[in-house]
């Protein structure tokens, strides 16, 4: 049987959990205003996936896209990590 992980763990780890959260988080609101600011608005070779961002219609490549739409779920599973660790610390035993 494996012994339980400390009250004082848990909460090192909801910490770092914590600083992971806004850092994704201000990561995805940057790449966001980076692909609506720096991006062409019109359809070129490579660029086939039109995104609307603020109004705005911008062509990303497949890349790009597909970090666009990593970013939302990595940072969802880590605000959920975070919370569910800051919880198991709050009311563990000790």
């Amino acid at each position: 049987m494996t012994e339980p992980v400390s009250k004082r763990k848990l909460k090192k780890l909801a910490m770092a959990l914590g600083a992971a959260v806004v850092a994704l988080m201000i990561s995805t609101v940057y790449l966001v205003h980076y692909y609506g600011e720096s991006r062409p608005t019109e359809e070129q070779a490579g660029r086939t996936h039109a995104a609307r961002i603020h109004s705005r219609t911008v062509y990303l490549t497949n890349d790009e896209y597909a970090l666009a739409f990593a970013m939302h779920p990595i940072t969802v599973m880590v605000i959920g990590l975070f919370i569910g660790t800051a919880l198991k610390a709050t009311f563990a035993k000790s």
